[in-house]
């Protein structure tokens, strides 16, 4: 599968503190006013942070985003245990559960694979 072009990208997430990982894609670094999107899960908050739910709940809507706009979810989901957090490592989420959650926030050309050894689910907004 090949994921949407994007030549730069915006990272989202629940909470940004620290410093965020590299970015997917070969790009060299985070852009805030990119138009395309990569979401950085969040673990933390109790519950299944595999779970469809929980997943599509960090996810933007669809709709509300510019069609045509890419959005990335990143394989590995934050963990979040404030003094803990030295210790603690991040915690993958299948494809099919961020898949699935794409389709679910509205998201269109949905897809998933590894690309330049990071592991990516994609969608489109219509």
């Amino acid at each position: 599968m090949t994921p949407p072009h994007a030549a730069a990208l915006r990272l989202v997430a629940r909470n940004l503190d620290g410093k965020p990982r590299r970015p997917p894609l070969g790009i060299a670094a985070w852009t805030p006013t990119a138009d395309a999107i990569a979401v950085l899960l969040d673990a933390g908050g109790g519950g299944d942070p595999g779970a469809i739910a929980s997943v599509a709940a960090q996810l933007p809507l669809a709709a509300e985003l510019p069609a045509g706009t890419p959005v990335f979810v990143l394989g590995r989901a934050r963990a979040r245990r404030s003094f803990w957090r030295l210790f603690a490592r991040d915690v993958a989420i299948s494809r099919a559960a961020r898949c699935t959650a794409l389709l679910v926030r509205g998201y269109v050309g949905i897809g998933a694979d590894e690309i330049e050894g990071d592991d990516l689910a994609w969608g489109q907004a219509p």
